[in-house]
């Protein structure tokens, strides 16, 4: 067994500097010198172990003869671990000068004549002696976090930057696989069209593996620069240089500060276009005169952000209402966004569908139905579906020209209702005994119905599905349980959100950019609007102001601009005739 104090057994010692293993205490001055000598006494006012020759020398120096030494019996048994004095950097602007003041009103280290210069009336400190504390300081364990924090970030986002090339990979051979069973059906005379289409299709995919290439290389070099910061720290801390460490922590500070600002130019705001291709129906009768296949529409899939655990933040901008929109509202049933300034709405009472300039604040187009439109969604951004209960229908529409024109209609044989878009996929909920979904391609085949014992929908009425396109949602208003219901596409149901309150009455629902949901209620109490999370479990929201008793019907959310429009009506007075419709936008923040 080793004795603290003594030299190891069987040991010779050597005058040259040696391992740690050669003495459990040994004398730092002579250390320093590359000599190793066993300890034999202890200076409290120098905190260093001494060996016999330099003990004998601190009591007869004048620096040193009156600081207190403890002998070999009474010194400590544990080694000296001496701080370590860094070397200052140089000034760039004053090379002679050294880095040694940290001014705290700038947040930078200055040398001397910095501070008699420019920093006269600030509050500078000398670092040394700040240095100190810097171990046990919160500031030093927030920047360490936030480094890890930010670099989890970065991982994170690697990780789906490769999931999205994936993703737009396999859409790009399922778009290959669409045009070649097409052109099989035709003839073999297609082939100068074939290679057109699929070279267009190509270019998609190599612009946008392009675009997330080289996103992915500038988010891995600030995530090595984090890890190689952290590492430095890290080993900064083992070796107690808490001067060096204090700097580093300041760079490091003024780097996650850059790092921050870059994040959102690093992030994934844009949307990912993923593609489906469409038959041109024409083709048969008047193959000479077209040029293409068919065409290469493009879907907004954009990536969903996590906003773990936060509280969705909705803070009203604005109130539409007759007077600001120059016509009065009817109820608005249904409303998607096409483009970050052009949204579509369904005007039930009316039968029109309406085209509303969102950053003008006025109608720019509509069109005339024969009978009341319900609900609508997005394909891309010049086309749109439309159900028509009445009708029995759903219609296909564009956008464009600053005008509206129905280019198909498709007769379903159901009361449809809810509609929306995913991945070329189009799908409806129907009010039918049993209710049912039904699921269509973009040229209104049906594909699937999805009813009966699976779901047991009592009154499906709005629908969504997640960005993902793995779920989807539906708002059962039917007696006895009024509910949100998820299910997968072979019509399973997987979860379902129930209103804690009688009499809610379900309404429309849109998907957020964290995943989450915002479900529009109408009860008298005010509290109309709800988030659920994915797995349908109940989310926090705040709002900036109470908004009384209002009546939320449709929603639609504007992922670039961050802008939610919700259509309502009031609360109706006694004197009241017909409720007054507006629509309420809100800005979109988590917290």
């Amino acid at each position: 067994m080793e004795v603290s104090g003594k030299l190891k057994p069987k040991k010779t010692l050597s005058l040259s500097r040696g391992s740690a293993e050669d003495f459990l205490l040994f004398c730092i001055p002579c250390d320093r010198d590359g000599v190793r000598v066993p300890a034999k006494g202890y200076c409290l006012t120098c905190t260093e172990h001494l060996c016999d020759t330099c003990y004998k020398h601190h009591k007869k120096q004048t620096p040193s003869r009156h600081h207190i030494l403890l002998d070999q019996d009474s010194m400590p048994t544990t080694p000296s671990v001496p701080i370590v004095k860094d070397e200052f950097d140089s000034c760039d602007d004053h090379e002679d000068e050294k880095l040694k003041f940290y001014c705290r009103d700038h947040d930078i280290v200055v040398c001397s004549v910095c501070t008699t210069i420019d920093h006269r009336t600030c509050n500078v400190e000398y670092i040394p002696k700040l240095s100190k504390y810097i171990l046990d300081s919160e500031e030093l364990n927030e920047t360490m976090t936030e480094m890890k924090a930010l670099e989890d970030n970065y991982k994170s986002q690697i990780k789906r930057v490769k999931d999205e090339i994936k993703a737009i990979s396999q859409n790009h051979d399922d778009v290959i696989k669409a045009i070649r069973q097409f052109r099989i059906e035709i003839n073999t005379c297609l082939d100068k069209m074939e290679k057109r289409v699929v070279k267009e299709a190509d270019n998609i995919l190599l612009k946008q593996q392009t675009n997330l290439n080289v996103l992915s290389m500038e988010v891995q070099t600030i995530t090595n620069e984090l890890v190689e910061k952290q590492a430095r720290l890290h080993k900064l801390i083992q070796k107690n240089r808490l001067d060096k460490l204090f700097v580093e922590m300041i760079d490091a500070k003024k780097r996650l500060k850059e790092m921050r600002a870059r994040q959102k130019q690093h992030s994934l705001t844009d949307d990912f276009q993923t593609v489906s291709f469409v038959k041109n129906m024409y083709i048969v009768d008047v193959i000479d005169r077209h040029q293409k296949l068919g065409e290469l529409i493009t879907m907004n899939t954009s990536m969903v952000t996590q906003y773990t655990d936060k509280t969705l933040k909705l803070e009203v901008v604005e109130d539409i209402n007759s007077s600001s929109l120059g016509e009065k509202i009817s109820d608005i049933t249904g409303m998607d966004v096409l483009q970050s300034d052009k949204m579509v709405v369904c005007e039930f009472s009316k039968r029109k569908v309406k085209c509303f300039d969102t950053v003008q604040k006025r109608i720019t187009s509509e069109i005339q139905l024969s009978k009341s439109p319900f609900d609508l969604a997005a394909i891309t951004t010049d086309k749109f579906v439309v159900t028509v209960p009445d009708e029995r229908s759903i219609h296909f529409m564009s956008l464009t020209n600053r005008q509206i024109t129905s280019d198909l209609q498709v007769n379903v044989n159901e009361r449809c209702h809810g509609i929306a878009c995913s991945r070329a996929k189009i799908v409806v909920s129907c009010i039918a005994v049993p209710g049912k979904v039904l699921v269509l391609d973009l040229h209104g085949k049906i594909l699937q119905s999805l009813s009966g014992d699976t779901i047991l929908f009592s009154l499906p009425y709005y629908i969504v599905v997640n960005s993902a396109g793995t779920s989807i949602y539906v708002s059962d208003r039917g007696n006895p349980v009024m509910a949100i219901k998820q299910f997968d596409w072979q019509g399973n149901v997987t979860n379902t959100y129930q209103p804690t309150q009688d009499g809610e009455n379900l309404r429309d629902i849109c998907e957020l950019d964290d995943g989450t949901f915002l479900v529009c209620m109408n009860q008298d109490s005010g509290d109309n609007l709800r988030r659920v999370s994915d797995n349908c479990k109940s989310c926090k929201i705040t709002i900036n102001e109470k908004l009384g008793n209002w009546y939320p019907k449709a929603v639609a959310y504007c992922r670039k601009t961050r802008k939610l429009y919700v259509s309502y009506h009031e609360k109706m007075s006694p004197l009241s005739t017909r409720p007054k419709y507006r629509i309420k936008v809100f800005s979109v923040d988590w917290c």
